[in-house]
């Protein structure tokens, strides 16, 4: 990123490496499960399971909680280079389409993390300390943890997906030799796919005994969010077009 925006460096060099250097002890404490009992929660961490099984979870949990951070801090530095460190002269409609995409991804991972790192929080203080936030026994509500969890684990499906959508613009336009068709679209179509990103989670719970109506809501939303993808894909085929063209002329 501050290469594509002529920026020496990232906003927060040493954020930036603290962000890197926290997955240390997190993956530690992954990798410590295995000794600890195991997880018996598979990789979501339902409750109540979570909230009973062996000290291994623990271990899960607080790693997991650890990476958030590492994602939160290199999500702010991303936005805050993007925002604030671009070369003289380049506005946001003059930013390559992977800026775009990165930025997009980055508004996911500020936000979203807060949700996980929050839900497996409780989950460790209902381990450690009694607390009937998603116990049923004690008065809690798991599938309000299905509600946190999935509010991030969506959002995170396009976190994968939208640097690589990035790569693929740029690649197409550098060998189609044709600026990106529809610049502003697809800019904005990355931005558009993080927004929805949030409003489809209840898809993942259809069988957690939600109405009928929120269902109809949540499918008709997830058909939605295709629309900012099929952009995309008509822009990249658009591009490929033009610059056959250019190509093939003499």
């Amino acid at each position: 990123v501050p290469l594509l925006i002529g920026a020496n460096d990232m906003a927060f060099p040493r954020l930036n490496a603290f962000a890197f250097w926290i997955n240390v002890p997190a993956v530690i404490l992954l990798m410590g499960t295995l000794f600890m009992g195991g997880l018996e929660t598979g990789w979501t961490g339902y409750p109540p399971l979570s909230s009973r099984a062996p000290l291994g979870t623990q271990w899960f949990l607080l790693g997991v909680y650890f990476i958030g951070f590492s994602s939160i801090f290199g999500a702010l530095n991303i936005i805050a280079t993007v925002m604030k460190l671009r070369a003289k002269g380049m506005s946001y409609f003059k930013m390559p389409i992977f800026v775009w995409t990165a930025a997009a991804t980055a508004l996911i991972a500020l936000t979203a993390t807060q949700l996980i790192g929050l839900s497996f929080q409780l989950v460790m203080f209902e381990r450690l300390f009694g607390m009937a936030f998603f116990e049923p026994t004690k008065g809690g509500n798991p599938i309000l943890f299905q509600h946190l969890f999935w509010f991030y684990s969506h959002p995170a499906v396009y976190i994968m997906i939208l640097p690589a959508m990035g790569v693929i613009s740029e690649i197409i336009t550098c060998f189609a030799r044709k600026r990106i068709f529809g610049y502003s679209f697809i800019a904005a179509s990355s931005l558009l796919i993080a927004v929805l990103g949030f409003l489809v989670w209840g898809h993942h719970m259809f069988t957690s005994g939600q109405s009928t109506y929120a269902a109809f809501i949540f499918s008709f939303l997830s058909f939605f969010v295709a629309i900012p993808s099929a952009i995309k894909v008509f822009n990249w085929t658009a591009t490929l077009y033009k610059g056959s063209i250019a190509w093939d002329s003499p």
